[in-house]
């Protein structure tokens, strides 16, 4: 609660939000197979197919729909002005109303972004069952999809690429295997579709812009990795919210790095390489005082040990020119928040961090909830806020 506005998020079931709305004081529409009731609606109701995974989608669905959008008569009353947002107490202050949107109902704290709250009345999303592209595991030999749906019969499973293109029908659900005898062909889609309409769609191809993060749109891909254009493209991609350099794996006594390991599981996930100087371009190797199997080993105890709850994580070892590198790939956390504690003082209270651009910071009682909330799947909830 602000001076001028309130932020004000829920969930609920449909029948709950119906009885918000009376149907004497609300025009109705039809959007889809519902009919709605909402104060000031304009006459028409936009609507768009949205594939499974769909690359920018607040939350995202692993499912297709059709999104109706259900504007209003005068857009002019439901804009916020600019101005400072000044919270009253421990309540977050803000330069401007649309940050404030971002921090409360996405959990995004930064001060800068391009996405503005919508001035529409609602959003409605339906789920279209009839047949979709689940999951989607790519090996050096076979692509292996999984088609779901209650209306798989007669339906047609394309893969598209520059050098190579397939089709495949399935008629009940469950896994499609299309061989790969020459790898993954370039610029590679997914296509599912009956007749000439489709019916879900993915990008698959990992250096493309619409795929995004390969493993947010559900696809697992274990192919031969080439350490070197591996560490070229971590190099060139430089530090930020997800990637960190260091020049030697941290000791007992140096909690630094950890922070980071407790930042990314709090966040969405993240790497360090070990190995590189902090020019960020020089690639230096680990110091190898004892085999590096060993080294990875206590390394990982250290992890275990130090950050609580344990976040899944994996340490890759990597050798260039006979210098050798380690790259720990942490997972975003399930079971948030995580925290740092020193084990020889368990009944410290852990410390919790959050990842702000290419730096780690102390997290803030605010930042812990939102971090809870949306991992539980509760998006935009404004529990304990003032």
């Amino acid at each position: 609660m602000y001076e001028e506005y309130a932020f004000v998020a829920a969930r609920m079931t449909a029948a709950d939000l119906a009885v918000m709305f009376s149907s004497e004081a609300c025009t109705s529409k039809a959007v889809g197979p519902l009919t709605i009731w909402g104060p000031g609606a304009a006459s028409m109701v936009n609507a768009r197919r949205q594939p499974g995974y769909a690359l920018h989608d607040r939350p995202q669905l692993n499912f297709p729909v059709t999104e109706y959008v259900v504007a209003p008569i005068d857009r002019t009353d439901r804009q916020l002005p600019h101005g400072l947002l000044v919270g009253e107490g421990d309540a977050p202050s803000f330069p401007e109303p649309n940050s404030a949107w971002r921090a409360f109902f996405e959990g995004d704290f930064a001060l800068a972004g391009a996405r503005s709250p919508s001035s529409d009345l609602a959003t409605v999303r339906v789920a279209e069952q009839g047949a979709w592209i689940g999951s989607v595991h790519i090996t050096a030999t076979e692509l292996k999809v999984t088609v779901e749906g209650d209306d798989v019969h007669g339906v047609n499973l394309e893969l598209y690429g520059v050098t190579g293109r397939r089709v495949q029908r399935a008629d009940t659900p469950g896994h499609i295997v299309i061989p790969l005898p020459h790898g993954l062909p370039a610029h590679a889609w997914l296509w599912l579709k009956r007749g000439t309409n489709w019916l879900d769609y993915r990008s698959i191809d990992p250096a493309s812009a619409w795929t995004g993060d390969l493993r947010r749109a559900g696809v697992e891909i274990d192919l031969p990795v080439d350490p070197v254009a591996t560490m070229e493209a971590l190099i060139a991609s430089g530090e930020g919210p997800r990637l960190e350099f260091k020049q030697m794996l941290p000791t007992r006594d140096d909690r630094r790095t950890l922070k980071t390991v407790a930042a990314f599981a709090n966040g969405d996930g993240g790497a360090i390489v070990f190995g590189i100087h902090r020019d960020e371009v020089t690639i230096t190797g680990i110091a190898e005082e004892k085999p590096s199997t060993r080294m990875r080993d206590e390394f990982g105890n250290l992890v275990r040990a130090t950050v609580q709850p344990t976040p899944d994580f994996e340490i890759k070892e990597y050798r260039l020119d006979g210098k050798l590198i380690f790259i720990l790939e942490v997972e975003p956390g399930q079971s948030p928040p995580y925290g740092l504690v020193t084990p020889s003082t368990r009944d410290k209270q852990p410390e919790y961090f959050v990842r702000r651009g290419a730096n780690t910071y102390g997290a803030q009682p605010d930042e812990l909830r939102t971090i809870v909330l949306l991992k539980n799947g509760q998006q935009g909830s404004s529990a304990g806020w003032k």
